[in-house]
Order: structure tokens, then C-alpha cells, then sequence
């Protein structure tokens, strides 16, 4: 868990509110739950994901032109998830948890489907015009892509037709993974139930960053922030991470079956810079915004925190460059040892997992 340092800056706007320039829309008497959002500016429409619901907005009046589509829980499901113990209305209803685009004329779309994800197509057509926007009749698997809780967030990213998804895996709610599924290979998850890899993780967002002219040398770069593994801090504290692997990772061949073998993950740091800014660490992690730059390699990382410290209170946008994340990535490196099982310096040889499959072979 090596630290990434970041810039703090101004994260307030009081005037937002008052301004008479907002619009709004004020949803509906049978869906909640707005929180997954796609922007489609070429077609001028922004979907969004709610309960029981998939909405596309037009940019230029989202109160007023937008259309709907009803996407509920199939029935058995919904008592099944009453049987087990959920709340029908709160919980046994299909929550919208991944939009994504798949193609030029649809869009993949994930739900928690009353504690049994669902999955499948949206067509939206190929231009603004046509004025298609409905649900494919046929459903897939949601396991791997969405949570069972609608209360558990997701982040996910489409990728040369495979999908890079942090979510949970199981009806507890107590298997996290990173997981990459659909495309033309075997699916491909995090070790299960090791707290090395992540520890009862909170997925924000997923972003493809080229590392190089050569699309092999590609890496997918995930932000999350988990509780602090036992030796990193004495009591109980959330930290925010970067976690780093090959889009080209295959998994091992025998101790990694089926498993990441390039998957690093380090601190992602947010506090006032100085000596005065030691107990100013904004670690529960918000949201993530890449600024595409000259260099598409190298784009700007803008992370929105807040805290949960009993010291203050408050919130922080940072800036970090992927210069300086890279580097981390790099080394020195962390392990646990000693006595009390304690996380420590990697003394002996050591390098970042190259992606030119050579990890593949463990």
C-alpha cells in the first residue's frame, strides 16, 4: 500500500442552488433511486439508471422530453427476495447498476433484479433521430456485473466487448471482486475472500488508460476505497485505493486459475499538504474524473473525497497526474511479515507486472 500524494482545491459552488438556471425533474411516484448515469452527447441524451427503471433525458430539457422504460423484477423473483428476509419495497425491486455502451445502436444494462442481477440490451438506435430506445427481450446472468443489495454501489467499463466491473458477487453482500466477463475470454476475477486483495471494498470508477502507442501495453485503472487491512492502522479506518492491471491479463496457468496475475492496488492519499496537514486525510472516496490532455496517456485524475474523521469534517477535490501514479506503481512495494504479521518494506527483487503476458504463466 505505497502512498500517492495529490493537490487538495476548491470543491464548493453556494451559489448552485439559488441559481435560476437549473432544471429539474422531479421523477416519479414509483421509481427512486437515480444514481447511474450515462452521457450519450452525441445523440444529445443522458440515460439514467433508477428503480425499476432506465430513463433517457434530452440535454436541452430533462424536465419535460425524456422517455422511459419499465424494466421490474420478474414476480417469482421478487417473493423469493420477500421469502429471504427482504424488504419488498426497498429492496426486492430491479435497480439499475450498469450502463454502458456497447455498440453504435445499443447499450448494455445491468440490475440487482430483486437479489438476482440481471442483464441485457438497450437499443438506442444510430442517430438522435430515429427515436429508439427500448429493452431487448433477451436477459443474461447479472453475476460478476451487478450486487444483489441495491444498497452496494458498482463501477463498471465496457472494453473491446468485455466488461471490467468491481461489484459483489454473492447474496451476503460478503464477496467483492474486480471482475472481467462477457468478450471472447473465460471470465477472469480477484482472489475470493482475501483481504490482501480487497477488504469489504466501496467500487467508484473504471477507466482504460493507454500506457503506450501499443494497444498491448493497455492498462485498466479501478477506484475504490476499502477498510485498512489489519497492521496498516491501529483501529478500525477506510482508505482510498487505485488499483492497477493488464487489459491483456489472462490469468494464471496453475497457482492463478482463472485469476488477475498483473492486479496492484496503492493508497490514494488526499490531504493538506505540510507538516499541518497530518490528521486532514480525506479517505472515503467519492467519484472519480479523468481530463483528457494532449497526451491521451497521460490524462488528469480528479477524485472528490469527503471524511469520516472525528477530528473534522469535510470535503476535498485532489489532483493527481499519471506521471506521478505511475511511478508508484513501480516500487517499492509492501508485504506483509514479523512477528505481528505487520505490512513492511519489500526488501528483496521485485517489478511491476509487465503486460506482455509473461505473469500469465504462474
Amino acid at each position: 500500500p505505497t502512498v500517492i500524494f495529490g493537490v487538495i482545491t476548491a470543491c464548493l459552488d453556494d451559489q448552485m442552488l439559488d441559481s435560476n438556471n437549473l432544471v429539474t425533474f422531479e421523477g416519479l411516484s414509483n421509481s427512486s433511486s437515480y444514481h447511474t448515469f450515462l452521457l450519450d452527447e452525441e445523440k444529445g441524451r443522458l440515460m439514467v439508471g433508477a428503480k425499476d427503471h432506465i430513463f433517457s433525458f434530452n440535454l436541452l430539457n430533462i424536465s419535460k422530453e425524456y422517455t422511459q422504460i419499465p424494466w421490474l423484477a420478474a414476480p417469482s423473483r421478487r417473493d423469493e427476495c420477500k421469502w429471504a428476509g427482504k424488504d419488498l419495497s426497498r429492496e426486492c425491486s430491479n435497480f439499475i447498476k450498469v450502463l454502458q455502451p456497447f455498440n453504435h445502436t445499443h447499450i448494455y444494462t445491468c440490475g440487482t433484479g430483486a437479489f438476482h442481477p440481471v442483464c441485457g440490451y438497450v437499443e438506442v438506435g444510430r442517430k438522435a433521430e430515429d427515436g429508439v430506445f427500448r429493452l431487448e427481450p433477451h436477459t443474461e446472468n447479472g453475476r460478476g456485473k451487478s450486487p444483489y443489495d441495491p444498497r452496494l454501489t458498482a463501477a463498471s467499463m465496457l472494453v473491446d466487448g468485455e466488461l471490467y466491473a468491481g461489484t459483489s458477487a454473492d447474496f451476503m453482500g460478503r464477496d467483492f471482486a474486480i471482475f472481467r466477463t462477457l468478450g471472447k475470454h473465460h471470465p477472469i476475477r480477484t482472489e475470493q475472500h482475501d483481504s490482501r486483495w480487497l477488504n469489504d471494498p466501496r467500487f467508484v470508477g473504471v477507466h482504460l488508460i493507454p500506457e503506450s502507442d501499443n494497444p498491448e501495453d493497455d492498462k485498466i485503472y479501478l477506484f475504490f476505497r476499502e477498510n485498512a487491512m489489519d497492521g496498516e492502522y491501529a483501529g478500525k479506518a477506510t482508505y482510498a485505493r487505485i488499483g492497477q492491471l493488464c487489459k491483456n491479463d489472462l490469468g494464471g496457468h496453475r497457482s492463478l486459475v482463472n485469476k488477475w496475475t498483473t492486479f496492484l492496488k496503492a493508497r490514494l492519499v488526499c490531504s493538506v499538504p505540510g507538516s499541518n496537514g497530518i490528521d486532514t486525510h480525506f479517505d472515503e472516496l467519492q467519484d472519480v474524473f479523468l481530463m483528457s490532455t494532449k497526451d491521451p496517456k497521460s490524462p488528469m485524475v480528479y477524485a472528490v473525497f469527503t471524511t469520516s474523521s472525528n477530528i473534522f469534517k469535510g470535503s476535498a477535490v485532489c489532483m493527481y497526474s499519471m506521471a506521478d501514479i505511475r511511478r508508484v506503481f513501480l516500487g517499492p512495494y509492501a508485504h506483509r511479515d514479523g512477528p505481528n504479521y505487520q505490512w513492511v518494506p519489500f526488501q528483496g527483487r521485485h517489478s511491476s507486472p509487465p503486460c506482455d503476458g509473461s505473469w500469465n504463466q504462474l
